[in-house]
C-alpha cells in the first residue's frame, strides 16, 4: 500500500464530527481526518499482515504526517517483526512525528517487545528524559512507567524521574501518572517521593490525587494520602 492509498482509506473512514471532537481535546496539532480508534487499529493490523515494513519505511521518508498516519506508523512499529537492532535504529526517527500526548502514549504502549529485552532498551529510555522536546521527555517517562516499574529497576526509575525538569503540562502529568502507578506497585518506596520537597509541587499533588482516585489503593491509605496532599 502506497501513502496515497493510505490517505484514500483514511479519507473514506473520516468523520467530520469526530474530527471536531479530537480538536477540542487537543489530540494533535497536525492535520486530522477524524478516524476512530477501532478503525485505525483494524487498518494497521491489515497493513502489518501484508506490506507493513514497506509502509513503515515510506511513512518515515516524509517530514510530516497526519495524526492518523502517525498512529498507523506507531502501530506498525509495534506489530511487525523487526530485530532489536532495527528497532533501536528506527526509534529516533519515530520521535519526529510525536507531537501530542495521544501520539506519545500510542508509541509507548505499542513497544511491548521491550519486555523481552529490558536491559537493551533501558539506556535509550533514560536518554529521552534529557531531551529538550517535551514529548521526547514524556515518551521516556511513560515508557519507563510501562516497562520498568519492576522490582529490580523501580527504585532507580523513581530516582531518575525525580530529576526530570519541565514546566510542560503533559510532561508533569506523565510524571504524576508514573508516581501514582509506582505507588500502586510498591507504596513503601513510592511514598517517599510523595512527601513535600521531593518533586515539583504540581507533580506531587497530582500524583497523590491519582492515587486517591485509584481502585487499587485502600480506603485507609487514601485517608493518609489526603493528609499528605495537604502537607506544606
Amino acid at each position: 500500500m502506497k501513502r496515497i492509498e493510505l490517505i484514500e482509506r483514511l479519507s473514506a473512514l473520516a468523520e467530520p464530527s469526530y474530527r471536531s471532537f479530537q480538536k477540542k481535546i487537543q489530540i494533535s496539532e497536525g492535520h486530522m481526518y477524524g478516524v476512530r480508534t477501532p478503525a485505525l487499529q483494524k487498518l494497521a493490523k491489515e497493513i502489518a499482515s501484508t506490506d507493513g515494513i514497506l509502509v513503515l519505511k515510506e511513512l518515515l521518508s516524509y517530514d510530516s504526517l497526519s495524526y492518523e498516519e502517525t498512529i498507523i506508523l506507531y502501530k506498525l512499529f509495534g506489530q511487525i517483526t523487526l530485530t532489536d537492532e532495527e528497532r533501536l535504529s528506527y526509534l529516533p526517527k519515530m520521535l519526529t512525528y510525536n507531537d501530542s500526548w495521544a501520539t506519545n502514549d500510542c508509541l509507548a504502549s505499542e513497544m511491548k517487545w521491550i519486555r523481552k529485552n529490558r536491559d537493551l532498551y533501558y539506556p535509550y529510555c533514560n536518554t529521552l528524559l534529557t531531551h529538550e522536546a517535551p514529548y521526547d521527555k514524556r515518551l521516556g517517562i511513560v515508557t519507563l512507567m510501562l516497562y520498568y516499574l519492576e522490582p529490580t529497576t523501580l527504585e532507580e526509575v523513581l530516582k531518575r524521574l525525580s530529576h526530570v525538569e519541565s514546566g510542560h503540562y503533559y510532561v508533569m502529568m506523565a510524571l504524576a501518572w508514573a508516581y501514582a502507578t509506582a505507588y500502586c506497585k510498591d507504596k513503601e518506596r513510592a511514598i517517599l517521593y510523595l512527601r513535600p520537597g521531593m518533586l515539583a509541587e504540581t507533580v506531587r499533588r497530582k500524583a497523590i490525587q491519582k492515587c486517591i482516585e485509584s481502585r487499587l489503593v485502600s480506603d485507609e491509605d487514601k485517608v493518609l494520602l489526603k493528609a499528605l496532599k495537604k502537607a506544606p
